[in-house]
Formats: structure tokens, C-alpha cells, sequence
């Protein structure tokens, strides 16, 4: 029987190649619906996901699943536990796409604080007097605040330290305290908030963590601060951000996450001209594209020819 992997979401071409190559026989879709998802998947042996979602319900109706291949590092659209308990692996890229994120986060930054968007639109309208009134703020020794010292939290430290030639401050209770000299880990996230001139997110979204930045926390921040987050939408309260924007209690934020996606057009914040939003395409470089496919492909040809994951989620659940 041949062995068939579903991709429900369009991907790079390479990883697709490689299936093929190894005697995979490949259902590539454009795009699958829930409902399409469900109805399909106790045919295939592997699946190689974006970011359709893989709940108990779904995982349940497999019948032949053995992988399921996240392209890249969030996971939170798996139910891991119920793939562990049906003997599924759940693999991912945790490397693949750091660097295209991390510049990303850089680029908002500097977009934010430079208001870019802003004047670009102004000019756009004959505006070239905005010149004159939207000054920009300078990311050289300012201070940084990174929340979450996972390797994409640790390069956005590396390039905004020896690039920008800022301070940088991290908060992580779960982190070993920082090799990299140009690292100060601080003891509580409040100490970070109010510290911080631009401040990052790099977490995890759980329900532990849902609305980790919300009202009391957006009021420690500076008049002056900027807050970006490429992590996942449900970190940020964004009724109590749009309220923190509208007000010029921060000075800006820079999105690339929303608690709905797509982002609904009349959203409070999209009004905000001190807001930048961009469509949750901070991975998605050519290079993090081919890797994250390629990567997600290897893993897959591994579990058919009878072999562990070489990076999988829910070992520990597994090896139960």
C-alpha cells in the first residue's frame, strides 16, 4: 500500500520533490476547509501542516495517521496529547524559520518607530510636509525588552545589540540566565515592562498565557514604548491595546498576529495610526518556505521507513 501524505496548505515545492523522491505518493492542496480536513484525513499516513487545525475530533477519525509534520514552530492548532495517545508523532521546524522571523521583529521595529507606514501614506496623499512633524525615534541605546529567551527571542537580542548598538533586557523564568554578555535577564516581567523602550514578544501561546499582555501590564509600559508581537495573537488584550493606542499611553505597537485571523477589517486597531499590522507572514521568506517544507519532508520519509522523528513534540508522552 502506497504511503500517502496529505498537505492541506500550500508549501514549498521542495519538500513536496523530496516526498516524491522517497516513494511517497502526495495529495498537495491550495487550501483545505475544516470540514474537508475531517473528511479526509483517515486516508493518509502523514500530513505535512500548516496552520489548519488538528483537534481531538480530527485526530480521532484518523485511521492510518502515523506523522503529523508541523511546518514551523507554533503548535498550538495540534492537540498533542490526543495524537500521543493514538501513536502519532507530531514532528516540527523549530530551527527553519528563525532568522526570517527575527528579521521580521527588526523590521517592525524600525518600521514602528520610524513610522514608516505612516508617512509612506502621507506622501502617497502629496504630502511631503509630514516631514516636518513625524519625527522618528532612534533604536540606538534604547532599551530592549525581550520576552521570552527561545532562539528566536535570542537573535533579535543579537541583531538589536551589535546592529543597533541597544540595551537589552530579557524576561524568561524558565530560561538558563544568558551566555551572551549583551543579555540582562531581569527577575519579573513588570521590572522588563517598565524598563523597556521597545519590547518583543517571543512566547508560546497556551491558556496560561492568554492575554499575558493586557490592561494592568500595558499601563507600566513608557509613554514612549513600543510593543511588537510576531509570537501568536492571544498573548495581547488588543480591546485594552487598541484603548492604550487611542490614548498615546505607548508610543506604538507593530503586529504580525491577531487573536482572529484573518483579522476582521473594521477591527478597533486597524484605525490606530500608530499601529502596524502585517498578515502573519513573518516566517515566510523563500528561504524559511523551502527549509520548513524540506525539513517537515525529511521528517515524514523518516517515520516510513520505520524511524523516529529526529525532532518530535510529544516524545515524552510517547515513550509513556
Amino acid at each position: 500500500m502506497a504511503f500517502k501524505v496529505l498537505i492541506p496548505r500550500t508549501v514549498a515545492i521542495e519538500g513536496i520533490d523530496y516526498l516524491k523522491e522517497n516513494g511517497c505518493e502526495v495529495d498537495a492542496r491550495d487550501e483545505m476547509d475544516a470540514k474537508e480536513l475531517r473528511a479526509a484525513i483517515k486516508e493518509y499516513d502523514a500530513v505535512l501542516l500548516r496552520t489548519d487545525l488538528l483537534d481531538e475530533k480530527t485526530i480521532g477519525l484518523a485511521e492510518r495517521l502515523k506523522i503529523i509534520a508541523r511546518h514551523g514552530v507554533g503548535f498550538d492548532n495540534i492537540d498533542i496529547d490526543a495524537a500521543a495517545a493514538k501513536g502519532i508523532y507530531v514532528s516540527y521546524t523549530p530551527a527553519a524559520n528563525i532568522n526570517s522571523v527575527a528579521e521580521h521583529v527588526t523590521g517592525l521595529m524600525l518600521a514602528i518607530s520610524r513610522q514608516t507606514v505612516k508617512v509612506d501614506s502621507a506622501v502617497r496623499q502629496g504630502n511631503f510636509g509630514v516631514r516636518d512633524s513625524a519625527y522618528g525615534t532612534e533604536m540606538k541605546g534604547k532599551v530592549l525588552g525581550v520576552i521570552g529567551l527561545g532562539n528566536i527571542g535570542k537573535l533579535v537580542a543579537k541583531k538589536c545589540a551589535h546592529g543597533f548598538e541597544m540595551d537589552v533586557i530579557a524576561y524568561d523564568p524558565y530560561a538558563k540566565p544568558p551566555e551572551e554578555p549583551y543579555i540582562r535577564k531581569v527577575e519579573s516581567v513588570d521590572e522588563l515592562l517598565e524598563q523597556a523602550d521597545f519590547i518583543s514578544l517571543h512566547l508560546p501561546y497556551n491558556k496560561a498565557l492568554h492575554h499575558f499582555i493586557n490592561q494592568e501590564k500595558l499601563s507600566l509600559m513608557k509613554p514612549i514604548a513600543f510593543l511588537i508581537n510576531a509570537a501568536r495573537g492571544g498573548l495581547v488584550d488588543e480591546a485594552a491595546l487598541a484603548e492604550a493606542l487611542e490614548n498615546k499611553s505607548i508610543a506604538g505597537a507593530a503586529l504580525d498576529v491577531f487573536e482572529q485571523e484573518p483579522v476582521p477589517a473594521d477591527h478597533p486597531l486597524l484605525k490606530l495610526d500608530n499601529l502596524i499590522a502585517t498578515p502573519h507572514l513573518a516566517a515566510l521568506t523563500k528561504e524559511a518556505m523551502s527549509t520548513m517544507s524540506l525539513d517537515c519532508a525529511k521528517e515524514i520519509v523518516r517515520v516510513k521507513n520505520g524511524q523516529e522523528p529526529l525532532v518530535w513534540l510529544n516524545k515524552e508522552q510517547m515513550k509513556k
